[in-house]
This record gives C-alpha cells, structure tokens and sequence, in this order.
C-alpha cells in the first residue's frame, strides 16, 4: 500500500510540474515577441545540452555519438576507395 502511494505522489508530482510548466510558459510567451520567444527557447536548448553533457542518456552524448559514427563512415567509406584504388 506505502509503495501504491508513493506511485501516486510522483505521478501526481510530475502532472502538477508539467501543467505548472505550461502556464509559464504561456505567461511567458504573452509577455514576449515571436523573435525574442524563439532566441529564449534557443538558449534554454543550449543550456540543456550543455548542463546534462555528463548524462549519459543525454543530448550531448547523443550528438556526440553520432558525431563519430559519422567519423568512422567517412573512415570506411576512405579505406573502401583505397581498396578499389588498389584494384585497378
């Protein structure tokens, strides 16, 4: 039952932080032009990925793990026309 509770309270947590963060963010955007919303919403990005880069589930690890996937692509794709260099 302690546990049952415990459930309930984060969940009900987590509703109350969602729809007061709703309403902020309509207060905020009442107060603010389109271009300066849009600059806000830019920065608060930029500080997420930046604040949670030792997450690592997180933005920055995502980025980054497709940063060197990329790397090792072109890597192959080099070796893969050496190869074929070779060849002829």
């Amino acid at each position: 039952m302690k546990k049952l509770l415990q459930e309930l309270f984060e969940i009900s947590c987590v509703i109350v932080g969602l729809y007061s963060g709703y309403l902020l963010v309509q207060h905020i955007s009442s107060i603010l032009s389109p271009g300066e919303l849009f600059f806000l919403s830019i920065i608060i990005l930029c500080m997420y990925i930046w604040f949670g880069r030792r997450n690592k589930y997180g933005l920055y690890s995502f980025f980054k793990d497709i940063h060197q996937s990329n790397l090792d692509d072109i890597e192959r794709q080099e070796l893969e026309e050496q190869e074929v260099e070779v060849i002829k």
